[in-house]
């Protein structure tokens, strides 16, 4: 596999489709799925961040973009199922649930390249940023649009805290580790340097 820095505009093209295929993929396999929502999936996100942590924020960004388009339409009938049932609420949840929180996935690459110390705790740093900012997608959508199903004793920002960490953070944590495993292979070239921020 060639380094970043020896492919051409059309190979790079290439492989942002390839890795997007593949986490779309590596989506449809079975993982531990939550009741209303979220699923801790096998590194299904993993060959996006790659893109990411490769090609930085501009590719990394469409790479991610598109993968989240594909995720909207596997979720569509999420989408048509909120409780409210009003287009606004759709859109929420369309641009909370998919849009935005797996779009935030071409961001690793940027936030990674920005951390000092670079190597390996660059790399878990910019996949943990970009978990986080899944993370808060997931809680917002689940405080405004399926707070309803918040326990009564239970706070719905506690619920929904609770419930999006429940299945967000250990999916996130099979993407560090996949990362890890994969930077152990110097030619994809996954170890940020400050200088690649973008």
């Amino acid at each position: 596999m060639k380094s970043p820095s020896e492919m051409s505009r059309a190979q790079i093209l290439v492989e942002c489709a390839l890795m997007v295929a593949l986490s779309f993929a590596l989506s449809l396999l079975p993982g531990l799925s939550m009741p209303f929502g979220g699923t801790v999936s096998w590194f299904s996100t993993l060959p996006v961040v790659v893109v990411s942590l490769r090609h930085r924020a501009r590719w990394g960004a469409l790479a991610a973009l598109v993968y989240s388009l594909t995720q909207l339409l596997l979720g569509a009938s999420n989408v048509a199922a909120v409780p409210a049932r009003t287009a606004g609420a759709m859109i929420l949840c369309g641009l909370l649930d998919y849009v935005a929180a797996y779009a935030a996935l071409g961001l690793t690459g940027a936030v990674a390249g920005a951390v000092k110390r670079g190597g390996l705790a660059a790399l878990t740093a910019g996949i943990a940023a970009t978990g986080a900012i899944r993370l808060v997608c997931s809680f917002l959508s689940g405080v405004l649009i399926w707070g309803v199903y918040a326990p009564e004793d239970m706070d719905v920002w506690v619920y929904s805290l609770i419930y999006n960490a429940s299945w967000c953070v250990p999916d996130v944590l099979i993407v560090i580790i996949g990362a890890v495993c994969l930077a152990r292979v110097k030619q994809l070239a996954l170890i940020p340097r400050r200088s690649q921020a973008v």
